[in-house]
C-alpha cells in the first residue's frame, strides 16, 4: 500500500478521507493519541474526536478545498485520555489506492532530539552573527562617512534577530535558561520554563530554581566552580550535575547541560535544557512490564508442575494469614512467614505484581511490629487482601497456560496416546466400553485444532486494513483422532488466509454493497455416511466478494487453456490447480499458487476430495470430504 512510505517516519502521520475519519496512522500517531492503530482505523475515528486543538486547523473543515499543502500551523491539543503537547500541522492531499485522501502530518515540537538541534543550530546562527558583526565593524571603518545610517541598519537586523531568538525560545517546548560562573540565571529563558520547572528563572539563583535540597546546595556550588574552572572536560563534568528536576505534578523532567563560550573558548555561561520525558519514562515502563510478563509465561510454561505446586501452596499460604489476622493477638513471626514465602514464590516464578505486594505487606508488617496500633494492622490486612486479588487475577489471566482451577487443584500426569491404546487392548473386552473409553480419553473436539487460525487472518486483516469478526465454529465438538489428520488441518491454513487476502473486501466495500463493515468466517464440522463408509466434512465459508469465473478464464487463456466447453463451477475448481493463482504479484501473503493446491493435496492422499463453490458478491465455500478415521486405521497409522 501506498501508506507504506510513511511506517518508518519517526513523526506522527495520518491519513484522512473527504470525512476526515482516519484510514491510516503509523506508529508514532498512535503513540501521541494513546491509542493503538489498530482501534483508529477499525473505528474510522476522525481526527477532531482524537483531539482538542487550541485552535481550529486551517482547511480541516474544508479539507476537499486543499489542494496543495497548507502552511504548518502550531497548536496545542488534548487527548480523549488527557494527553496534552504542541505540534506544528500541515494538511497535503494524497493519492491513495482507493479514494481522495489527505495526508495530516505532525511536527512535534516537543520532541528532544528536534528541539535540541534547533537550538544548536540557533546557537551556531547567533556565532555567525557574531561574526558577521566583527565583519560589519571593519566596513564601518571603511566608511565611515556612513557610520550612523551602517550602524541603524545593523542594530534594527540585530534587534529583528533578538526577536526572532526570543520567538525561538518561547516555541520550545522545552525549558531553557543559562547561568553564570554565580550561579545567577541570565534573562535569556523559553517560555516553557514556566511549566516544565515552574519558575522565571532570570535573576533567581540556579540551585533555587532547580529546587535543590539544602544539603545539596553546597555540592552543586563545589560542582559549578569546578564546571567553570574546566578542571577536566566539560563532557565528563556535566553528567554528574543534578539529573532531573522535581515537579510538583511528578512529571518526569531530564536536566541536560551545555557550555556556552566565548570566542577564545572559555565557557561564560551553562545553558541548562530540561525536557519532559514523562512519556518516554512510561513507555519504558510498559515495555518492561511486556518484558516481565514474557520471562513469566516462559516459566510458567517450563515449570509447570512446580508451578501448580506453588498455586496450591499459595492458597493454603493465603488461608493461613487470613486466620491469623483474624486473631485477637496475631503473630508477627506467623504473618512474616506466611508473606516472605508467598514472595519467594512469585518471585522465583516472575509474578513480579504479587511479589511487590508481597514485599509492601512486609514493610507494613515491620512498622506493626514497632508500633502495633490497631490502623497499622488494618493496613495490613488490607495489603493483604491485595496480595490475594492479585494472586487470583494472575490465575485467571493465565488459564490459557496452567489450565482451568478445578485442573490446578490436583496432579496431572502426561501419558503418550500409545499408552492408552495398549491399555484399551488389554483390559476392555466390550467393544462399546473400548469405543467409549477411546472417545473419553484419547480422542479430541475437532474445533480445538481451529482456534489458532483466527490469528493469521488478523495479521493480514491489519496488514490490508480489512476487518474481520472472530471465526464461527459450529459443532466443533465432534470428537476425532487429531494424529490421522495431522496433514490436513496444517494445510488449511491456506484456506484462511486465502478467504482474508482474497475473499473479505475492504470494510468501504462490504458496506457499499450492504455488508458490515467486518467479514465473516463460518467453519462446519460434520460426521456422514455415504456409500457405507463413515466422512468427516469440513465446511469453510466467509461472505466476500466470491470467485469471478471470468477473471479464472482470462487466466487460463494465458496459459493456453480452453474453458469455452466448462461451466462456471467446473472453471472455478482450477484454483486447486498447481501454481495456479489469479494474482498478478507475489506478496508474502499469496500469488504462487500453491495453498489450494495443498489442500486438495492433503485430502486426495486421504482418500477424500475438495471442492469449491462461489457466489459473487455472497461468499465461497470449501467443502472438504475425508475419510473419518476409526480406532483400526488409527491404530495402523501409529504403527507406520
Amino acid at each position: 500500500m501506498m501508506t507504506k512510505v510513511f511506517d518508518t517516519l519517526l513523526e506522527p502521520v495520518f491519513v484522512v478521507n473527504e470525512q476526515r475519519k482516519v484510514t491510516y496512522c503509523n506508529e508514532p500517531a498512535a503513540l501521541i493519541c494513546d491509542l493503538s492503530s489498530r482501534k483508529i482505523v477499525r473505528q474510522s475515528l476522525e481526527i477532531e474526536s482524537i483531539f482538542t486543538f487550541s485552535e481550529s486547523i486551517k482547511g480541516l473543515q474544508e479539507i476537499t478545498n486543499v489542494t496543495d499543502p497548507t502552511p504548518y500551523q502550531e497548536v496545542s491539543f488534548t487527548t480523549a485520555e488527557g494527553k496534552t503537547g504542541k505540534v506544528q500541522i500541515t494538511l497535503q492531499p494524497f493519492e491513495g489506492e482507493s479514494e481522495k485522501s489527505w495526508v495530516v502530518f505532525f511536527r512535534d515540537v516537543t520532541l528532544e532530539e528536534t528541539l535540541q538541534k534547533k537550538y544548536r543550530k540557533e546557537l551556531e546562527q547567533k556565532e555567525d552573527v557574531i561574526k558577521d558583526l566583527q565583519k560589519a565593524q571593519a566596513t564601518l571603518e571603511k566608511y565611515s562617512k556612513n557610520l550612523e545610517i551602517m550602524v541603524a541598519e545593523r542594530t534594527a537586523a540585530l534587534r529583528g534577530l533578538n526577536q526572532k531568538m526570543s520567538a525561538l525560545l518561547d516555541s520550545l517546548g522545552q525549558g531553557f535558561f543559562i547561568f553564570n560562573k554565580d550561579g545567577l540565571c541570565l534573562e535569556v529563558s523559553s517560555k516553557a520554563c514556566e511549566t516544565v520547572i515552574e519558575a522565571k528563572p532570570a535573576g533567581q539563583k540556579v540551585w533555587d530554581v532547580l529546587k535543590l535540597k539544602q544539603t545539596e546546595v553546597v555540592g552543586f556550588q563545589k560542582w559549578m566552580t569546578t564546571l567553570f574552572s574546566e578542571m577536566l572536560p566539560f563532557e565528563d563534568l556535566s553528567p554528574l550535575g543534578p539529573p532531573t528536576y522535581p515537579h510538583s505534578e511528578g512529571k518526569h523532567i531530564q536536566l541536560e547541560y551545555y557550555p556556552l563560550r566565548t570566542n577564545d573558548g572559555a565557557i561564560q555561561g551553562v545553558v541548562v535544557v530540561a525536557t519532559d520525558i514523562t512519556s518516554l519514562v512510561e513507555a519504558k515502563r510498559e515495555a518492561e512490564t511486556e518484558r516481565s510478563m514474557a520471562k513469566m509465561l516462559v516459566s510458567l510454561v517450563q515449570n509447570k508442575r512446580q508451578v501448580k505446586t506453588f498455586i496450591q501452596e499459595a492458597e493454603s499460604l493465603m488461608s493461613d494469614l487470613t486466620s491469623e489476622l483474624k486473631k485477637p493477638a496475631p503473630s508477627y513471626e506467623e504473618l512474616f512467614r506466611c508473606l516472605h514465602t508467598l514472595k519467594g514464590g512469585a518471585a522465583t516464578f516472575s509474578i513480579l505484581a504479587m511479589a511487590e505486594k508481597c514485599h509492601a505487606a512486609e514493610n507494613v508488617l515491620s512498622a506493626w511490629k514497632k508500633d502495633p496500633y490497631p490502623a497499622v494492622l488494618e493496613d495490613l490486612k488490607a495489603h493483604c487482601f491485595e496480595i490475594e486479588r492479585v494472586f487470583f487475577a494472575f490465575i485467571a489471566d493465565n488459564q490459557h497456560v496452567l489450565g482451568s482451577q478445578e485442573r490446578q487443584k490436583e496432579r496431572w500426569v502426561e501419558t503418550p496416546v500409545s499408552q492408552f491404546f495398549k491399555f484399551s487392548k488389554h483390559f476392555f473386552t466390550s467393544e462399546q466400553i473400548r469405543k467409549a473409553f477411546m472417545e473419553e480419553f484419547v480422542m479430541e473436539p475437532i474445533g480445538y485444532y481451529f482456534q489458532g487460525f483466527q490469528e493469521p487472518m488478523q495479521a493480514i486483516a491489519d496488514r490490508e486494513s480489512k476487518m474481520i469478526k472472530p471465526i464461527k465454529l459450529h459443532n466443533e465438538n465432534l470428537k476425532v483422532f487429531p494424529e490421522g489428520y495431522t496433514n490436513l488441518f496444517s494445510n488449511l491454513v491456506h484456506a484462511f488466509r486465502n478467504a482474508m487476502d482474497h475473499g473479505i473486501e475492504m470494510p468501504e466495500e462490504r458496506i457499499n454493497k450492504g455488508k458490515a463493515p467486518e467479514g465473516q468466517v463460518d467453519v462446519y464440522f460434520d460426521a456422514i455416511q455415504e456409500n457405507d463408509r463413515d466422512w468427516l466434512c469440513i465446511r469453510i465459508c466467509d461472505d466476500g466478494r466470491g470467485i469471478n469465473p471470468e477473471k479464472i478464464r482470462a487466466k487460463l487463456k494465458d496459459q493456453g487453456v480452453d474453458s469455452s466447453k466448462l461451466s462456471d463451477e467446473q472453471v472455478i475448481q482450477h484454483i486447486f490447480a498447481s501454481e495456479f493463482s489469479t494474482k498478478d504479484n507475489v506478496t508474502t501473503i499469496s500469488g504462487r499458487g500453491v495453498g489450494m493446491d495443498a489442500i486438495m493435496y492433503a485430502a486426495k492422499k486421504m482418500g477424500g476430495s475438495a471442492v469449491v463453490t462461489s457466489k459473487i458478491d455472497e461468499g465461497t465455500q470449501l467443502l472438504i470430504k475425508v475419510p473419518l478415521i476409526s480406532e483400526i486405521e488409527f491404530k495402523s497409522q501409529l504403527a507406520a
